[in-house]
């Protein structure tokens, strides 16, 4: 099978969950279920957009700084004030920022545009300097949003922009396909813990950390990280704990080795499964959907390989196809790109044929530089790489160099300018 035929077979298995509804300041990320209909005209009323003078702009059609039009002030009307008095015809109010502009003003004059006179006897006067426009520096009744139109169209991404126009409509809720809640557990007798004896010969454990950065960086919540050892029974338990997420993912045990124990515990729960999900020159991963215990809900689990780097090229491969549609979204290709090979990586001589690179931009093309030996561990030769190069594919070319691909993972967005800066 392709890849795309992979993550196809996957996406066939796991439905987009029903839309829930959140407070605003939950729904950051999420994609909207439903479009929103605008209640109520916003502005409900029309009001100033800047500080200084609510008039009729036929008054001031003639205003010059030589010949100015001197108008009296007849009040002041502030932010949130109740709806003034109608203006009567060559006078002007006062008014700031936001505050609602009387019936008859349809032109508002900056107060750096007047000269306010001294009183003369109980009447203050101001001189307009420029003449006005209909509608300058007036927000119009409904300009933002019209009763009855629509304001957010269903599919939005909500945003900070979004939420805050939800919130200008008087909602404090919104219909929402909640970003993807993902259950992570690490798994390998060799991780170290705390209290673990150091005289063993263990490792830190890297992958919760690892995995909890890519599900937030594809829009998903690491809503636990379970790190356990191989012994199917605390394997069972951390697993059964992790069954009420959206998606369960853990690192290692996707071999077939007698030690590769999740396969074994999560044999009974198994409702579908798909194994040895990779492509050429990368670890395998595996895929399954299971049930729960005591419901007809069935959750997806997917299965990246143990060793870091391949983990991270397993989970950009299809760990992130999975939570854009656990999060609503439609499917998105991976992406790549054709580079030139700027030097043979560390390594190569090894069965490795993925290899982390950065990417510069030379001589009006993709230039990849591998970042180090990532054969085992990997994560020195994973800072600051942009992408994975595939070196399995690569094209000598007449030249003397290597065109290769290089996978951009979902979470390197800066890549460009990162790229082309270097």
């Amino acid at each position: 099978m392709t890849t795309d035929e992979i993550i196809a077979a996957m996406l066939e298995r796991v439905a987009v969950p029903a839309p829930v509804s959140q407070p605003l300041a939950e729904c950051r990320d999420c994609l909207l279920a439903s479009s929103v209909i605008a209640s109520a005209n916003l502005p409900h009323r029309s009001i100033a957009s800047r500080d200084g003078y609510a008039l009729r702009a036929a008054d001031v059609a003639t205003a010059s700084a030589s010949s100015p039009i001197r108008l009296p002030i007849v009040g002041e009307i502030a932010p949130g004030e109740s709806v003034p008095a109608a203006l009567p015809a060559g006078c002007a109010v006062r008014v700031l920022t936001g505050a609602p502009l009387p019936a008859g003003a349809d032109a508002v004059v900056r107060t750096e545009d007047a000269h306010v006179q001294l009183p003369l006897g109980m009447q203050n006067y101001v001189d307009i300097l420029l003449p006005a426009a209909s509608g300058q520096f007036v927000a119009l009744v409904g300009s933002e949003f019209a009763a009855g139109a629509t304001a957010l169209h269903a599919g939005l991404t909500l945003g900070p922009a979004e939420l805050a126009a939800l919130a200008a409509l008087g909602l404090t809720h919104a219909a929402v396909i909640p970003r993807p809640r993902v259950a992570i557990v690490v798994s390998g007798t060799e991780l170290r813990r705390k209290s673990a004896d150091s005289e063993l010969p263990q490792l830190y454990a890297s992958n919760g950390v690892l995995v909890s950065a890519m599900v937030q960086a594809c829009g998903g919540v690491a809503e636990s990280v379970r790190i356990v050892s191989d012994d199917p029974a605390e394997l069972a338990q951390a697993l059964q704990s992790a069954m009420s997420a959206d998606l369960i993912v853990t690192t290692g045990g996707t071999g077939r080795g007698s030690r590769d124990v999740i396969g074994k515990v999560l044999q009974e729960r198994e409702v579908s499964s798909m194994w040895d999900l990779k492509v050429s020159g990368s670890r395998p991963a595996a895929f399954r959907m299971l049930r729960q215990d005591s419901a007809e809900r069935v959750i997806a689990h997917l299965a990246l390989p143990g060793r870091p780097v391949a983990a991270m090229l397993a989970f950009a491969l299809f760990a992130c196809p999975l939570l854009r549609r656990l999060s609503g979204r439609p499917p998105r290709k991976a992406q790549y790109l054709r580079a030139r090979l700027a030097a043979m990586p560390e390594g190569a001589h090894k069965s490795q044929r993925f290899f982390p690179v950065r990417l510069r931009y030379r001589e009006s093309a993709w230039e990849a530089v591998p970042t180090g030996d990532a054969s085992l561990y990997g994560l020195a030769a994973a800072i600051g790489a942009h992408g994975f190069a595939l070196l399995g594919q690569a094209r000598v070319r007449p030249e003397g160099w290597r065109l290769v691909r290089v996978l951009l993972p979902p979470w390197q967005e800066m890549i460009g300018r990162d790229a082309r800066s270097a």
